[in-house]
C-alpha cells in the first residue's frame, strides 16, 4: 500500500475511534490511537503478548491490562477482529485488523508432531464460499452480515 493511502486509512480508522469513544462516553486517550496505529501497521495477525511486547520495544508505556480494555473497545467498534485457531499459547486469541478488510478465510496449518504449534496461516477467499452463504440466507430466511471458516491441518510429506 503506498503512503499516501496508508496514511488516510490511519485517518479513517482514528476518526471511527473517536466517534465511538464519543457515543459510548468513553475517554479520549492517546494510548487508544497509539495502540490502534501499532496494530494498523502490522500485516499479520497477533495476540496481547505480541501486542505488548511491540509496545515495549518501541518505549510506549502501557500496561498489559490497558491492551486488554482497548482490543475489547476495538473488537466492538468494529476495528479488529478476534480469532480462536486453536493454538497453544498463553492468550489463545489471535486478533486481525478488519475496518478495511473484505471476508476471508483461514487454513490453519500445525507443525508436525506438535501439540497445536502453528506453523502457517493462510489467508484465502473463495467465491464458492459466498455462494454457499447465499443458500443459506435462502434456505433460512436470514441475512449474513460476517462468517468464520477455518480449515486445520498440517502440509503433505
Amino acid at each position: 500500500m503506498d503512503p499516501k493511502q496508508k496514511e488516510l486509512n490511519l485517518t479513517t480508522i482514528k476518526e471511527v475511534l473517536r466517534q465511538y469513544l464519543q457515543e459510548k462516553n468513553f475517554r479520549n486517550t492517546p494510548e487508544r490511537y497509539t495502540i490502534l496505529e501499532e496494530i494498523y501497521n502490522m500485516d499479520h495477525h497477533f495476540n496481547v503478548d505480541d501486542l505488548y511486547l511491540l509496545m515495549m520495544q518501541k518505549k510506549y508505556h502501557v500496561s498489559k491490562a490497558t491492551i486488554y480494555n482497548t482490543i475489547e473497545i476495538f473488537l466492538d467498534a468494529g476495528l479488529i477482529r478476534k480469532h480462536q485457531f486453536g493454538e497453544k499459547t498463553l492468550t489463545s486469541s489471535s486478533y486481525e485488523k478488519s475496518y478495511f478488510d473484505k471476508q476471508h478465510d483461514h487454513l490453519v496449518i500445525y507443525k508436525k508432531d506438535s501439540d497445536k504449534e502453528i506453523q502457517e496461516i493462510i489467508e484465502f477467499c473463495d467465491p464458492r464460499i459466498q455462494g454457499i452463504k447465499d443458500a443459506i440466507e435462502d434456505a433460512f430466511g436470514v441475512n449474513i452480515d460476517s462468517h468464520s471458516l477455518y480449515f486445520y491441518g498440517t502440509k503433505k510429506d
